[in-house]
């Protein structure tokens, strides 16, 4: 059975989720494993600071792509992540089909560009990233002395890249969202951002080891453990957020890809009593090692692990077998959602048979129309029915509507402000959902009952969009968060925790209210492990050098 809506898009529940082996990244890489999709560099040219280009050749499947990467070094007063910058240290493409001299050069000339250039229809992904400020050139310098990076230096960040953008779907004359549900291994919806960001991860061993050889022919290369270890390092914004209150039915799929699977574990038999125990174990001295990385208003690593001990305790407690595992989520509860969160990973990962299920909720139908026909009556009871959890917030109350989302004029970045002291208020988002159902049911309830809706509108012309929005939603299980985002104590990072766990992140480490910076792909198997066909099992990746 799984949870109800009110639970399951709470905010604080949705802000602890973790990512599971049904985040993006996991399958993706599932996928490319069972079938020993094959990367090879076929261009590498470099000089001694890593300026240069490469392209790396991938059979995915009997399907031939290529990722072009276009590097320089910038200045650090030049990087920056935001959609501003104009440069970045590295730019790169994923392409279908060849790669001669002439598509060659026409990436070169438009891919650095970005939201200036044009692509054509056979490219899928442009991306870009820059150099970690504190990371890369320290391990440049550690492997041309022959030495691996430090845990202790490194801290709890693992990733010498940063990624700020993967753009696809039509965007810059890119293929469109139909073309890539045509290209079988690129079928799933972000599979294609998803290869594009591991390869880019991939490209940041082979530059930083290129950079380290050219100090030093001896150089080191990275070891295993840290060529698994290292991520590709990511940061989001207040973007994130409007854009899940504006795609109600990709959210339906997102939270729905949680739910089933949660359903599904906690009512199974407890027969994997072991395994879980070990997952927990390798959870716990997973986030105690995190004991430097900010993550306020979160629980830290060592908290977190604490936490993971007392479920541990319970767990202990059980017999070996004769109970379901909802029966110990049931019990755990006093420790939290976020050690909650922790232990369904582990409980969704003893259970496979739902993978590809889970893909194909992923496709969505968006369409949204106004059912004109309907009386108020039925769309009275409707907004009754789906939406009585918007009258908890009192819009008499200033708090509730302290808040206003808009875009920045110079970069159309999201954005919130102050009611009332912050200009912007007249371009206003209209993600204002709580309240724009307060007004409807407020105009509603003096409405004719078997007044039509296309009357009503006549009257009131301003509730289209949100009529709209109710109708279309109606057959959502999961297509509104519980939340007023024009609060005053909205916080932001819970909807952008839970979308980034779904792509596969960790490592939250909020920088404010609105934005946090993360990791992908920390532990995920390399280039020659996928070829190889490796297991997937990368959950709670340890640092180098700790024990198992």
């Amino acid at each position: 059975m799984t949870r109800p809506a009110d639970t399951a898009l709470a905010p604080a529940e949705l802000g602890a989720a973790r990512y599971t082996r049904h985040s993006f990244a996991r399958s993706f890489l599932r996928q490319a494993a069972r079938e020993r999709w094959a990367v090879s560099s076929t261009r590498w040219e470099f000089d001694d600071s890593g300026h240069g280009e490469a392209v790396y050749r991938i059979d995915a499947g009997g399907t031939l792509l290529h990722f072009a990467v276009f590097s320089t070094v910038l200045q650090e007063n030049e990087r920056t992540d935001r959609v501003i910058a104009k440069r970045w240290d590295v730019t790169a493409a994923l392409v279908e089909g060849p790669v001669p001299d002439d598509r060659l050069a026409e990436l070169r000339r438009e891919v650095p560009r970005q939201e200036a250039g044009r692509a054509d229809a056979a490219t899928l992904v442009w991306t870009r990233a820059n150099r970690s400020e504190r990371f890369f050139d320290y391990v440049v310098a550690q492997l041309a002395a022959g030495e691996q990076p430090d845990c202790a230096t490194m801290g709890d960040a693992c990733y010498i890249l940063r990624s700020t953008a993967f753009y696809s779907n039509g965007k810059f004359g890119l293929a469109d969202f139909d073309r890539l549900a045509e290209i079988p291994p690129l079928r799933v919806p972000y599979r294609a951002q998803m290869l594009a960001a591991w390869l880019l991860r991939e490209f940041s061993y082979d530059l930083a080891e290129h950079c380290a050889a050219r100090r030093n022919p001896a150089a080191a290369k990275l070891s295993g453990e840290w060529r698994r270890y290292l991520g590709l390092g990511n940061a989001t914004g207040l973007g994130m957020v409007p854009f899940v209150v504006n795609h109600p039915s990709i959210l339906d799929a997102w939270c729905s890809a949680r739910e089933l699977p949660l359903a599904h574990a906690l009512d199974a038999e407890a027969s994997s009593v072991r395994r879980v125990s070990e997952l927990l174990d390798r959870a716990r001295r997973y986030f105690r090692e995190r004991d430097t990385l900010p993550t306020a208003p979160y629980l830290t690593g060592p908290e977190l692990a604490d936490r993971l001990d007392g479920i541990a305790r319970v767990l202990a407690g059980f017999p070996s077998g004769g109970f379901r595992w909802r029966d110990l989520d049931d019990r755990v509860a006093e420790f939290g959602a976020e050690a909650r969160a922790v232990l369904h990973t582990v409980l969704v990962e003893l259970d496979d048979s739902l993978d590809a299920a889970v893909e194909e909720l992923l496709t969505c139908d968006q369409r949204r129309r106004v059912e004109i026909a309907q009386s108020c009556g039925q769309l009275r009871d409707l907004v009754a029915d789906r939406y009585d959890w918007t009258r908890e917030f009192d819009f008499a109350d200033p708090n509730e509507q302290a808040r206003f989302w808009f875009s920045a004029e110079d970069n159309e970045e999201p954005r919130r402000g102050k009611r009332g002291q912050d200009p912007g208020e007249s371009m206003e988002h209209p993600i204002d959902i709580a309240r724009a159902v307060h007004a409807l049911r407020h105009d509603l309830a003096a409405a004719d009952a078997s007044r039509s809706v296309a009357e009503f509108l006549l009257e009131f012309p301003w509730h289209r969009g949100i009529v709209a929005r109710v109708q279309s939603v109606a057959g959502l299980r999961y297509g509104e968060v519980r939340a007023n985002l024009l609060a005053d104590d909205f916080l932001p990072l819970h909807l952008q925790r839970f979308q980034l766990a779904l792509y596969g992140m960790e490592n939250y480490s909020p920088q404010s209210t609105d934005w946090l910076r993360v990791t992908l792909f920390s532990g995920a198997p390399r280039a020659r492990d996928v070829e190889s066909g490796a297991d997937d099992d990368w959950l709670f990746t340890r640092k180098p050098g700790k024990e198992s």
